[in-house]
């Protein structure tokens, strides 16, 4: 990815450290709807900035980062932590068009000749009303209130919490397939004796969810015989509810539906 950005004054180290950060960052996120992006600084133009990028609408500037590209990164990945899109370096080239554009400058009200951004930093609820329930009178309004509803996605996407698991829930893949770089939460434990073994092998049973709410069980395999069945080996990782566990890969053996809920069940699991 680096070698697609003119960073200015950047030694290769640093790039290097921060591009590696940053692809570990993105594991597990998504860009199917679009992404978050980081402007690097020029000659001319010496700050950092981070932007929304949209499938079918003009980038959304949200906020100045740094002056310099690892503390800039560093402040976009800490500002999208919640976040399940996914953030990328592009080369300031990118957006230049725009920043002449004075669709999000708004002509009316308490703000009236300032840009979205600038409100959307002191006052997001102001610019929800008009994604919400501003009601435009012309063109001009009907670009404003698109860059409004811009910053409600924004909003939705790193402001609203996410430690609650939606109900909803998809089936991921199809059977047979390998998935890599699951990023999942974990709802619950259940231990489970392997009945196929005649020692006592206690694997852990576990339930667990993405950030887009899909439902998902698997066995953590026991590493050694236990000394009870009710309990696990010493040399077993213990998996707790709420833990965030990363599958660096997994293989879908079935899908299946419970009380409305559809479930992925996964196995060949590979724990990072």
């Amino acid at each position: 990815m680096s070698n697609e950005v003119n960073l200015y004054n950047v030694s290769d180290g640093i790039a290097l450290k921060v591009f590696q950060g940053l692809d570990e960052f993105n594991r597990g996120r998504r860009e199917d709807g679009g992404y978050y992006a980081v402007s690097v600084a020029t000659a001319h133009r010496s700050v950092y900035a981070l932007w929304r990028i949209f499938k079918a609408q003009s980038p959304l500037y949200i906020r100045n980062l740094a002056i310099n590209f690892d503390d800039a990164v560093q402040r976009a990945m800490e500002y999208l932590r919640n976040c399940n899109v996914c953030l990328k370096i592009l080369d300031n080239t990118y957006f230049e068009p725009y920043y002449s554009s004075s669709d999000d400058m708004i002509a009316f009200g308490k703000y009236s000749g300032k840009r979205l951004a600038e409100i959307y930093y002191i006052d997001p609820h102001y610019v929800l009303w008009i994604a919400n329930k501003f009601e435009p009178r012309n063109r001009k309004d009907e670009k404003l209130v698109e860059a409004a509803q811009g910053f409600r996605q924004v909003y939705l996407e790193t402001v609203i919490s996410k430690r609650q698991i939606p109900a909803v829930s998809r089936y991921v893949g199809t059977v047979g397939e390998k998935l890599k770089d699951l990023n999942l939460t974990v709802l619950a434990v259940r231990l489970q004796l392997d009945t196929y073994k005649n020692d006592y092998f206690v694997d852990q049973n576990v339930l667990a969810s993405d950030m887009d709410g899909n439902r998902f069980s698997f066995l953590v395999k026991a590493a050694a015989r236990s000394l009870a069945p009710d309990m696990l080996s010493c040399y077993t990782r213990k998996v707790h509810p709420k833990e965030q566990l990363y599958l660096v890969s997994a293989k879908v053996l079935s899908h299946y539906e419970s009380k409305g809920i559809r479930y992925t069940r996964l196995g060949y699991i590979k724990l990072k």
